[in-house]
């Protein structure tokens, strides 16, 4: 069961998504596209919820105030595939050329994407060019960086999973612990090398301990001491795609 409700925090009023549903706690979920998502059980009181709300109001204001800004600049990924569109490429913003070629393919020559088509005039053409040599590129990336990180699981008896990829809206990566499957999102390749990292070492961890608890965390921090900057650079990102 969802309701629309309004609450005013610091002085700010603002709308959110409240669910109503079999979990054991107060879970918030803050995304571009949705705004505020808060899902509670069902026998606690809406006043509790905005109770948990008040605690949290400096960075959920902080995080709406970032979405709203970065939804006024033009995202960061090919609209048309004409040239001069910005492309977010590894953390670097680049700018899409296009022309005429005999091979069909993209170049990266420092922040410019050369896009390379046989019907440069062709827009349906130009997208799957482009899109096809993102995804094999992004499928490449994440699949250097599993292998990299994988002796630190194989040591603990986790078994090399099945690593799959697909466009996802609200998660950069995603595992099944039971069913030994990783699945990465296509947009990653948007993200710096570092943060790209970090996702990978998050769901190998989860291998591990399938939840989000301190112990999870313990586990990405031996490895990663500045995982909360990779963090917070890839909500930047994600604000960006």
């Amino acid at each position: 069961m969802k309701e629309q409700r309004n609450i005013t925090l610091a002085g700010e009023t603002i709308s959110y998504t409240l669910e109503r549903k079999a979990v054991k706690n107060i879970n918030m979920r803050l995304r571009p596209e949705t705004g505020l998502l808060v899902s509670a059980p069902m026998h606690v009181p809406s006043e509790r919820v905005e109770q948990i709300l008040q605690q949290h109001a400096a960075k959920i204001l902080q995080t709406l105030h970032q979405y709203a800004a970065a939804a006024e600049k033009p995202k960061q990924y090919p609209v048309h595939y004409t040239a001069g569109e910005s492309v977010l490429y590894l953390g670097k913003s680049c700018r899409l050329a296009v022309e005429r070629g005999s091979r069909e393919s993209v170049l990266v020559q420092g922040e410019t994407l050369r896009l390379l088509v046989k019907q440069p005039e062709n827009e349906q053409v130009r997208k799957q060019v482009f899109d096809s040599w993102w995804e094999n590129a992004c499928e490449k990336a994440v699949r250097n960086l599993c292998r990299a990180v994988y002796p630190v699981f194989e040591a603990k008896g986790v078994v090399f999973p099945e690593i799959r990829f697909r466009h996802m809206v609200s998660q950069w990566g995603n595992c099944r612990p039971t069913r030994g499957v990783l699945t990465f999102n296509l947009r990653l390749l948007a993200a710096p090398v570092r943060c790209m990292e970090y996702v990978v070492m998050h769901e190998f961890s989860h291998f591990l301990h399938p939840d989000h608890s301190p112990a999870f965390y313990a586990e990405i921090a031996a490895e990663l001491p500045d995982w909360k900057q990779l963090q917070e650079q890839l909500r930047d990102v994600e604000t960006r795609i």
